[in-house]
């Protein structure tokens, strides 16, 4: 990616990118734009660890001036996947404790692997009420399902 199209557009998309000589995959969730540097936060679909350390998210970065840096080798992918941005208004914590007291109903243990086992769709949690969830064709099946079984305050659609 170049620096010049780093902006809010591409937030909740899907990409690759490069983590310790690696490409892996994920979704964009923040960006920041300086007077050198034009950088891009990528949460993973999964933790890769690094020596003792797990990372759920690091940045891509690329100067301004000569396009230096791990930002040439981020990638958009699946730009036909939806996104959406959910707010919820209890904390997911207390959410994914419907799962586990009846798992048997649900045969999951969290919310990320219930939306997750829809066909084409990633949950990505980026704090204790807010996730970014992409689906490539179960997003209104996806909707329909958070608005009648969990506390929501808002779903703003990203793309």
């Amino acid at each position: 990616m170049k620096t010049a199209e780093v902006n809010d557009s591409i937030i909740g998309q899907r990409c690759k990118s490069i983590f310790t000589g690696l490409m892996v995959t994920g979704v964009i969730e923040e960006i920041k734009i300086g007077e050198h540097t034009a950088e891009v936060k990528v949460r993973y679909d999964k933790p890769h660890q690094w020596g003792n350390v797990s990372y759920e998210s690091d940045w891509s970065f690329g100067r301004l001036a000569d396009e230096f840096g791990s930002l040439r080798h981020l990638e958009i992918i699946d730009n036909k996947y939806q996104t959406v941005k959910v707010i919820f208004s209890e904390p997911i914590e207390d959410i994914e404790r419907m799962f586990t007291r009846d798992y048997a109903n649900w045969q999951t243990v969290n919310l990320k692997e219930w939306i997750d086992n829809y066909e084409t769709s990633r949950f990505t949690q980026i704090n204790d009420r807010i996730a970014i969830i992409t689906s490539e064709i179960n997003m209104d099946c996806i909707k329909e399902w958070l608005t009648r079984n969990t506390p929501l305050q808002i779903i703003e659609t990203l793309n």
